[in-house]
Protein backbone atom coordinates (compact mmCIF):
# COMPACT_ATOMS: atom_id res chain seq x y z
CA UNK A 1 0.00 0.00 0.00
CA UNK A 2 2.84 2.48 -0.02
CA UNK A 3 4.60 2.01 -2.78
CA UNK A 4 7.39 -0.61 -1.96
CA UNK A 5 6.38 -4.10 -3.68
CA UNK A 6 9.27 -6.08 -2.01
CA UNK A 7 9.64 -8.46 -4.57
CA UNK A 8 12.54 -10.90 -2.77
CA UNK A 9 10.10 -11.27 0.14
CA UNK A 10 6.70 -12.02 -1.84
CA UNK A 11 8.49 -14.63 -4.13
CA UNK A 12 10.60 -16.21 -1.48
CA UNK A 13 6.65 -16.98 0.39
CA UNK A 14 5.30 -17.83 -3.17
CA UNK A 15 7.93 -20.39 -3.26
CA UNK A 16 7.66 -21.92 0.16
CA UNK A 17 3.55 -22.50 -0.52
CA UNK A 18 4.46 -23.82 -3.79
CA UNK A 19 6.55 -26.39 -1.87
CA UNK A 20 4.13 -27.08 0.49
CA UNK A 21 1.33 -27.73 -2.23
CA UNK A 22 3.85 -30.09 -3.96
CA UNK A 23 3.49 -31.86 -0.58
CA UNK A 24 -0.34 -32.48 -1.26
CA UNK A 25 -0.56 -29.36 1.44
CA UNK A 26 -2.86 -26.47 1.52
CA UNK A 27 -2.02 -22.63 1.51
CA UNK A 28 -3.47 -19.36 1.21
CA UNK A 29 -3.99 -18.22 -1.86
CA UNK A 30 -1.83 -14.47 -2.98
CA UNK A 31 -3.64 -11.50 -4.12
CA UNK A 32 -1.90 -8.08 -4.06
CA UNK A 33 -2.87 -4.74 -2.20
CA UNK A 34 -1.64 -2.44 -5.25
CA UNK A 35 -1.36 1.47 -3.83
CA UNK A 36 -4.33 3.55 -2.14
CA UNK A 37 -2.95 6.52 -3.84
CA UNK A 38 -0.72 7.52 -6.94
CA UNK A 39 1.38 4.09 -8.35
CA UNK A 40 3.86 6.09 -9.76
CA UNK A 41 6.29 4.98 -7.33
CA UNK A 42 5.60 1.35 -7.66
CA UNK A 43 5.69 0.83 -11.06
CA UNK A 44 7.60 3.31 -13.11
CA UNK A 45 10.81 1.23 -12.66
CA UNK A 46 9.03 -2.21 -13.39
CA UNK A 47 10.00 -2.88 -17.35
CA UNK A 48 9.24 0.67 -18.24
CA UNK A 49 11.03 0.84 -21.09
CA UNK A 50 9.61 -2.21 -22.78
CA UNK A 51 5.89 -2.24 -21.30
CA UNK A 52 3.07 -1.51 -24.10
CA UNK A 53 1.52 1.80 -23.34
CA UNK A 54 -2.22 2.64 -24.63
CA UNK A 55 -3.48 6.07 -24.40
CA UNK A 56 -0.57 7.10 -21.99
CA UNK A 57 -1.03 4.60 -19.74
CA UNK A 58 0.78 0.92 -19.69
CA UNK A 59 -1.75 -1.67 -21.46
CA UNK A 60 -3.40 -4.36 -19.51
CA UNK A 61 -5.63 -7.29 -21.32
CA UNK A 62 -8.00 -7.48 -18.29
CA UNK A 63 -7.86 -10.55 -17.19
CA UNK A 64 -7.85 -10.18 -13.97
CA UNK A 65 -10.20 -9.44 -11.57
CA UNK A 66 -9.85 -5.97 -10.00
CA UNK A 67 -10.94 -4.39 -6.87
CA UNK A 68 -10.73 -0.54 -6.02
CA UNK A 69 -8.94 -0.46 -2.71
CA UNK A 70 -10.79 1.77 0.02
CA UNK A 71 -7.89 3.22 2.54
CA UNK A 72 -10.70 4.72 4.90
CA UNK A 73 -11.61 3.37 8.03
CA UNK A 74 -14.56 5.46 8.57
CA UNK A 75 -16.61 5.95 5.70
CA UNK A 76 -16.85 2.30 3.63
CA UNK A 77 -17.29 1.77 0.09
CA UNK A 78 -18.37 5.13 -1.90
CA UNK A 79 -19.57 2.42 -4.62
CA UNK A 80 -19.96 -1.35 -6.16
CA UNK A 81 -16.65 -3.29 -6.61
CA UNK A 82 -14.46 -1.92 -3.82
CA UNK A 83 -12.78 -3.50 -1.07
CA UNK A 84 -11.59 -1.94 2.31
CA UNK A 85 -8.22 -2.92 4.03
CA UNK A 86 -9.02 -1.58 7.76
CA UNK A 87 -12.03 -0.51 9.58
CA UNK A 88 -13.58 0.53 12.96
CA UNK A 89 -16.18 -1.52 14.66
CA UNK A 90 -18.71 -2.06 13.22
CA UNK A 91 -17.15 -2.83 9.98
CA UNK A 92 -18.80 -1.93 6.66
CA UNK A 93 -20.26 -4.28 4.05
CA UNK A 94 -18.50 -3.97 0.60
CA UNK A 95 -20.43 -4.93 -1.92
CA UNK A 96 -20.30 -6.05 -5.81
CA UNK A 97 -21.73 -4.42 -8.27
CA UNK A 98 -24.94 -7.13 -8.01
CA UNK A 99 -25.50 -6.02 -4.43
CA UNK A 100 -23.50 -9.36 -3.48
CA UNK A 101 -21.96 -9.14 0.29
CA UNK A 102 -18.68 -9.57 -1.18
CA UNK A 103 -15.75 -8.18 1.09
CA UNK A 104 -15.37 -6.75 5.38
CA UNK A 105 -12.32 -6.39 7.03
CA UNK A 106 -11.33 -7.83 10.19
CA UNK A 107 -8.58 -5.84 12.08
CA UNK A 108 -6.62 -6.63 15.49
CA UNK A 109 -6.10 -2.80 16.23
CA UNK A 110 -6.32 0.46 14.23
CA UNK A 111 -4.24 3.27 14.57
CA UNK A 112 -7.57 5.32 14.80
CA UNK A 113 -8.14 7.89 17.53
CA UNK A 114 -11.87 8.41 17.97
CA UNK A 115 -13.08 9.30 14.43
CA UNK A 116 -9.99 10.02 12.98
CA UNK A 117 -6.86 8.31 11.84
CA UNK A 118 -4.31 8.31 14.12
CA UNK A 119 -1.30 6.45 14.98
CA UNK A 120 -0.81 3.94 17.73
CA UNK A 121 1.18 5.75 20.31
CA UNK A 122 -0.96 8.40 20.86
CA UNK A 123 -3.30 8.38 23.55
CA UNK A 124 -6.86 6.77 22.71
CA UNK A 125 -5.55 4.85 20.00
CA UNK A 126 -7.59 1.44 19.24
CA UNK A 127 -5.34 -1.04 20.65
CA UNK A 128 -5.70 -4.92 20.74
CA UNK A 129 -8.05 -4.66 23.87
CA UNK A 130 -10.51 -2.19 22.55
CA UNK A 131 -13.90 -3.52 22.29
CA UNK A 132 -17.33 -1.71 23.06
CA UNK A 133 -16.25 1.50 21.82
CA UNK A 134 -14.16 1.72 24.98
CA UNK A 135 -10.00 1.74 25.88
CA UNK A 136 -9.45 -0.21 28.76
CA UNK A 137 -7.34 0.49 31.98
CA UNK A 138 -4.14 -1.34 31.83
CA UNK A 139 -2.55 -3.69 30.20
CA UNK A 140 -3.67 -7.33 31.48
CA UNK A 141 -6.50 -7.81 28.63
CA UNK A 142 -3.88 -7.94 25.85
CA UNK A 143 -3.24 -11.46 25.14
CA UNK A 144 -7.01 -11.86 24.59
CA UNK A 145 -7.77 -10.21 21.29
CA UNK A 146 -10.90 -8.50 22.02
CA UNK A 147 -10.46 -6.00 19.03
CA UNK A 148 -9.88 -8.46 16.60
CA UNK A 149 -12.85 -10.84 18.21
CA UNK A 150 -15.41 -8.23 18.32
CA UNK A 151 -14.51 -7.01 14.42
CA UNK A 152 -14.47 -11.30 13.90
CA UNK A 153 -18.22 -11.57 15.54
CA UNK A 154 -19.45 -8.84 12.99
CA UNK A 155 -18.04 -10.70 10.17
CA UNK A 156 -19.61 -14.12 10.89
CA UNK A 157 -23.06 -12.26 11.49
CA UNK A 158 -22.74 -11.11 8.05
CA UNK A 159 -21.14 -13.66 6.54
CA UNK A 160 -19.58 -12.37 3.18
CA UNK A 161 -17.67 -13.94 0.99
CA UNK A 162 -14.27 -12.68 1.68
CA UNK A 163 -12.88 -11.13 4.43
CA UNK A 164 -9.45 -8.86 4.65
CA UNK A 165 -7.69 -9.62 8.00
CA UNK A 166 -5.08 -7.00 9.03
CA UNK A 167 -2.15 -8.20 9.92
CA UNK A 168 0.59 -11.23 10.07
CA UNK A 169 3.99 -9.93 10.58
CA UNK A 170 4.25 -5.93 11.15
CA UNK A 171 7.06 -5.60 12.57
CA UNK A 172 8.59 -1.90 11.12
CA UNK A 173 7.78 0.65 13.50
CA UNK A 174 7.93 4.15 11.46
CA UNK A 175 9.34 7.33 13.72
CA UNK A 176 7.15 10.52 12.28
CA UNK A 177 6.80 13.93 13.86
CA UNK A 178 3.92 14.61 11.68
CA UNK A 179 0.80 12.16 10.78
CA UNK A 180 -2.62 13.16 9.04
CA UNK A 181 -2.25 16.83 10.46
CA UNK A 182 -1.35 15.97 13.94
CA UNK A 183 2.65 16.74 14.92
CA UNK A 184 3.50 15.50 18.02
CA UNK A 185 7.13 15.29 19.40
CA UNK A 186 7.20 11.55 18.52
CA UNK A 187 4.44 9.42 16.51
CA UNK A 188 4.71 5.69 15.80
CA UNK A 189 1.65 5.11 13.06
CA UNK A 190 1.68 1.52 12.77
CA UNK A 191 3.30 -0.38 15.43
CA UNK A 192 4.28 0.85 19.67
CA UNK A 193 4.47 -1.49 21.69
CA UNK A 194 2.25 -5.43 22.31
CA UNK A 195 -0.95 -3.59 23.37
CA UNK A 196 -0.57 -1.07 20.35
CA UNK A 197 -0.07 -3.28 17.10
CA UNK A 198 -1.99 -5.23 15.26
CA UNK A 199 0.13 -8.52 13.71
CA UNK A 200 -0.50 -12.17 14.34
CA UNK A 201 2.26 -14.03 13.77
CA UNK A 202 3.83 -15.73 16.52
CA UNK A 203 6.40 -14.13 19.19
CA UNK A 204 8.80 -14.81 21.72
CA UNK A 205 9.30 -12.78 24.79
CA UNK A 206 6.60 -10.75 26.25
CA UNK A 207 8.01 -10.45 30.19
CA UNK A 208 12.03 -9.12 29.27
CA UNK A 209 12.79 -5.44 29.40
CA UNK A 210 10.13 -3.99 31.06
CA UNK A 211 7.29 -5.34 29.62
CA UNK A 212 4.15 -5.40 32.16
CA UNK A 213 3.57 -9.45 33.24
CA UNK A 214 0.37 -10.76 31.71
CA UNK A 215 1.28 -8.52 28.62
CA UNK A 216 2.47 -11.36 26.19
CA UNK A 217 0.71 -12.94 23.68
CA UNK A 218 2.46 -15.50 22.16
CA UNK A 219 1.11 -17.45 19.85
CA UNK A 220 -2.64 -16.36 21.10
CA UNK A 221 -3.34 -14.45 18.13
CA UNK A 222 -2.62 -17.43 15.57
CA UNK A 223 -4.87 -19.65 16.99
CA UNK A 224 -7.79 -17.21 17.69
CA UNK A 225 -6.58 -16.52 13.99
CA UNK A 226 -7.32 -20.76 12.96
CA UNK A 227 -10.43 -20.91 15.19
CA UNK A 228 -11.82 -17.81 13.32
CA UNK A 229 -11.01 -19.19 10.32
CA UNK A 230 -12.53 -22.26 10.84
CA UNK A 231 -16.02 -20.44 11.62
CA UNK A 232 -16.07 -19.37 8.67
CA UNK A 233 -15.12 -21.02 6.71
CA UNK A 234 -15.61 -24.92 8.34
CA UNK A 235 -12.99 -27.29 8.57
CA UNK A 236 -12.42 -31.41 7.29
CA UNK A 237 -14.45 -33.99 9.46
CA UNK A 238 -12.60 -36.11 11.93
CA UNK A 239 -11.49 -39.03 9.96
CA UNK A 240 -12.52 -42.51 10.11
CA UNK A 241 -10.20 -45.10 10.90
CA UNK A 242 -9.83 -48.76 9.38
CA UNK A 243 -11.26 -51.87 11.20
CA UNK A 244 -9.37 -52.68 14.29
CA UNK A 245 -6.41 -55.09 13.78
CA UNK A 246 -3.34 -56.33 15.97
CA UNK A 247 0.08 -55.44 14.88
CA UNK A 248 3.36 -57.38 16.13
CA UNK A 249 6.03 -54.81 16.82
CA UNK A 250 8.99 -56.51 15.61
CA UNK A 251 10.84 -55.72 12.00
CA UNK A 252 7.87 -56.11 9.81
CA UNK A 253 6.70 -52.51 8.53
CA UNK A 254 4.45 -53.47 5.82
CA UNK A 255 1.64 -54.56 8.56
CA UNK A 256 0.76 -50.51 8.29
CA UNK A 257 0.20 -50.20 4.75
CA UNK A 258 -3.58 -51.11 5.13
CA UNK A 259 -4.06 -49.19 8.17
CA UNK A 260 -5.89 -45.63 7.82
CA UNK A 261 -5.53 -42.60 8.04
CA UNK A 262 -2.09 -41.63 7.45
CA UNK A 263 -1.85 -38.43 9.30
CA UNK A 264 0.77 -36.21 7.54
CA UNK A 265 2.86 -33.77 8.55
CA UNK A 266 5.16 -31.21 6.15
CA UNK A 267 8.86 -32.30 5.43
CA UNK A 268 11.66 -30.55 4.54
CA UNK A 269 11.32 -28.41 7.49
CA UNK A 270 14.33 -29.17 9.38
CA UNK A 271 16.67 -27.53 7.70
CA UNK A 272 19.48 -25.54 9.88
CA UNK A 273 19.40 -21.85 9.98
CA UNK A 274 21.96 -18.98 9.91
CA UNK A 275 20.55 -15.92 9.31
CA UNK A 276 21.98 -12.24 9.48
CA UNK A 277 18.52 -10.25 11.16
CA UNK A 278 17.76 -6.53 10.61
CA UNK A 279 20.10 -5.58 13.01
CA UNK A 280 22.76 -6.81 11.29
CA UNK A 281 24.54 -7.72 14.54
CA UNK A 282 22.77 -10.38 15.10
CA UNK A 283 22.04 -13.66 13.98
CA UNK A 284 19.26 -16.35 14.21
CA UNK A 285 20.97 -19.42 14.57
CA UNK A 286 19.13 -22.96 14.82
CA UNK A 287 20.78 -26.38 14.40
CA UNK A 288 18.13 -28.57 16.13
CA UNK A 289 16.17 -29.98 13.01
CA UNK A 290 16.72 -33.47 13.12
CA UNK A 291 14.15 -36.30 12.37
CA UNK A 292 12.07 -34.92 9.61
CA UNK A 293 8.51 -36.99 10.47
CA UNK A 294 6.39 -37.37 7.56
CA UNK A 295 3.73 -39.64 8.41
CA UNK A 296 2.37 -41.63 11.46
CA UNK A 297 -0.40 -44.22 12.14
CA UNK A 298 -2.49 -45.12 15.03
CA UNK A 299 -3.89 -49.15 15.02
CA UNK A 300 -5.71 -50.71 17.91
CA UNK A 301 -7.53 -54.00 19.06
CA UNK A 302 -8.26 -55.10 22.31
CA UNK A 303 -5.57 -54.92 24.09
CA UNK A 304 -3.34 -52.23 22.69
CA UNK A 305 -2.83 -49.15 20.67
CA UNK A 306 -0.59 -48.95 18.54
CA UNK A 307 1.13 -46.08 16.84
CA UNK A 308 3.70 -45.90 13.76
CA UNK A 309 5.87 -42.91 12.47
CA UNK A 310 7.88 -42.27 9.03
CA UNK A 311 10.38 -39.78 8.89
CA UNK A 312 12.09 -38.48 5.63
CA UNK A 313 15.24 -40.04 6.33
CA UNK A 314 16.58 -42.50 8.33
CA UNK A 315 16.31 -42.15 11.94
CA UNK A 316 18.75 -41.03 14.40
CA UNK A 317 19.88 -43.22 16.88
CA UNK A 318 17.89 -43.26 19.64
CA UNK A 319 20.68 -43.78 22.35
CA UNK A 320 22.48 -41.07 21.85
CA UNK A 321 19.33 -38.56 21.28
CA UNK A 322 17.90 -36.69 23.80
CA UNK A 323 14.23 -36.11 23.87
CA UNK A 324 14.05 -38.60 20.48
CA UNK A 325 11.00 -38.90 19.20
CA UNK A 326 8.85 -38.35 21.82
CA UNK A 327 4.79 -39.22 21.33
CA UNK A 328 2.28 -37.28 23.68
CA UNK A 329 -0.83 -38.25 24.14
CA UNK A 330 -4.10 -36.39 25.29
CA UNK A 331 -6.22 -39.36 26.90
CA UNK A 332 -9.14 -37.57 28.11
CA UNK A 333 -9.30 -34.41 25.73
CA UNK A 334 -9.39 -32.25 28.80
CA UNK A 335 -6.60 -29.35 28.47
CA UNK A 336 -7.23 -28.39 31.78
CA UNK A 337 -5.10 -31.70 32.75
CA UNK A 338 -1.75 -32.99 32.08
CA UNK A 339 1.23 -30.76 30.14
CA UNK A 340 -0.82 -28.30 28.03
CA UNK A 341 -3.48 -31.36 27.88
CA UNK A 342 -1.40 -34.42 27.54
CA UNK A 343 -1.56 -36.80 29.93
CA UNK A 344 1.05 -39.43 28.73
CA UNK A 345 4.34 -38.67 27.43
CA UNK A 346 6.84 -41.67 25.34
CA UNK A 347 10.42 -42.07 24.44
CA UNK A 348 11.71 -39.80 26.94
CA UNK A 349 14.21 -42.22 28.45
CA UNK A 350 15.48 -45.55 26.33
CA UNK A 351 16.57 -48.28 27.41
CA UNK A 352 17.85 -50.68 24.76
CA UNK A 353 14.46 -51.86 22.84
CA UNK A 354 12.40 -50.62 26.11
CA UNK A 355 11.02 -46.91 25.95
CA UNK A 356 9.18 -44.88 28.65
CA UNK A 357 5.58 -44.65 29.80
CA UNK A 358 5.20 -41.79 31.62
CA UNK A 359 1.65 -39.83 33.08
CA UNK A 360 1.65 -36.37 33.86
CA UNK A 361 1.32 -35.04 37.60
CA UNK A 362 -0.34 -31.71 36.30
CA UNK A 363 2.53 -29.63 34.36
CA UNK A 364 5.80 -31.07 32.94
CA UNK A 365 6.01 -33.66 36.05
CA UNK A 366 5.80 -36.67 34.78
CA UNK A 367 6.04 -40.02 36.15
CA UNK A 368 6.83 -43.64 35.52
CA UNK A 369 4.07 -45.91 34.94
CA UNK A 370 5.70 -48.57 32.62
CA UNK A 371 7.98 -49.81 30.00
CA UNK A 372 7.30 -50.86 26.58
CA UNK A 373 9.03 -52.22 23.19
CA UNK A 374 9.64 -50.43 20.43
CA UNK A 375 11.39 -50.85 16.68
CA UNK A 376 13.10 -48.83 14.64
CA UNK A 377 14.61 -49.76 11.03
CA UNK A 378 15.37 -47.24 8.86
CA UNK A 379 13.26 -44.29 8.64
CA UNK A 380 10.09 -46.45 10.91
CA UNK A 381 8.99 -46.66 14.33
CA UNK A 382 6.20 -48.63 15.97
CA UNK A 383 5.48 -49.35 19.34
CA UNK A 384 1.95 -51.04 21.34
CA UNK A 385 0.68 -49.46 24.08
CA UNK A 386 -1.40 -51.63 26.81
CA UNK A 387 -4.86 -49.71 26.67
CA UNK A 388 -4.73 -50.52 30.62
CA UNK A 389 -1.94 -48.10 30.85
CA UNK A 390 -4.06 -45.21 29.08
CA UNK A 391 -7.45 -46.23 30.93
CA UNK A 392 -9.28 -47.79 27.92
CA UNK A 393 -10.95 -50.48 28.10
CA UNK A 394 -11.57 -53.72 25.67
CA UNK A 395 -14.85 -53.06 24.43
CA UNK A 396 -15.53 -48.84 24.15
CA UNK A 397 -13.92 -47.08 21.02
CA UNK A 398 -11.46 -44.93 22.00
CA UNK A 399 -10.92 -41.40 21.55
CA UNK A 400 -7.70 -39.33 21.70
CA UNK A 401 -5.39 -36.79 20.72
CA UNK A 402 -1.74 -37.09 19.86
CA UNK A 403 1.63 -35.42 18.19
CA UNK A 404 4.87 -36.78 17.96
CA UNK A 405 7.90 -34.31 18.16
CA UNK A 406 11.70 -34.34 17.52
CA UNK A 407 14.29 -33.11 19.32
CA UNK A 408 12.68 -30.27 21.81
CA UNK A 409 14.96 -28.28 23.55
CA UNK A 410 13.60 -26.54 26.16
CA UNK A 411 11.18 -29.00 28.35
CA UNK A 412 7.34 -27.72 29.00
CA UNK A 413 8.25 -24.90 27.05
CA UNK A 414 5.71 -25.82 24.17
CA UNK A 415 5.86 -22.13 22.27
CA UNK A 416 9.41 -23.97 21.67
CA UNK A 417 7.57 -26.61 19.58
CA UNK A 418 7.33 -23.63 16.78
CA UNK A 419 10.86 -23.28 16.39
CA UNK A 420 13.19 -26.13 17.20
CA UNK A 421 13.42 -29.67 15.94
CA UNK A 422 10.53 -31.23 14.06
CA UNK A 423 6.43 -31.38 15.36
CA UNK A 424 3.67 -33.56 14.22
CA UNK A 425 1.52 -32.04 13.31
CA UNK A 426 3.25 -28.06 14.14
CA UNK A 427 2.92 -25.77 17.26
CA UNK A 428 -0.20 -26.54 19.75
CA UNK A 429 -1.86 -28.77 17.23
CA UNK A 430 -2.60 -32.61 17.47
CA UNK A 431 -3.95 -34.92 15.93
CA UNK A 432 -7.10 -36.78 16.63
CA UNK A 433 -7.97 -40.33 16.56
CA UNK A 434 -11.58 -41.60 17.03
CA UNK A 435 -12.53 -44.86 16.56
Amino acid sequence: TNTAVYLESFQALCQAFSDVRAQGGTTPQVAFLTPFGAPLQTVETLYDNIYKFFQQRPDILNFFTFRTPQPDYFIGPTGPNQWGWLEVFPQHIFKSSSNTSEQMTVGVGQNAVGNRLGSMSETGSRGRSFHNNTVPSGNMLTPYGLNVQEQWERVLQIDPQFVFVTGWNEWIALRLSEFASIKLPVMFVDEFDWEHSRDMEPCAGGTDGGFPEGNKYQDAYYYQLVSNIRRYKGSRAIPTPTAPTTIIIGPDFKQWETVGPSYIDYTNDVEHRDEVGYNTSFRYKDDTGRNDIALVKVARDIDNVYFYARTNQTLTNAKNSSNWMLLFINIDRNFETGWEGFDIIINRHINGSLTSVERSEMGWNWQLISQVSFITMGNELHLAIPRILLGFNTTVAVKFDFKWVDNMIQDGDILSLIQNGDTAPDGRFSYIFDG
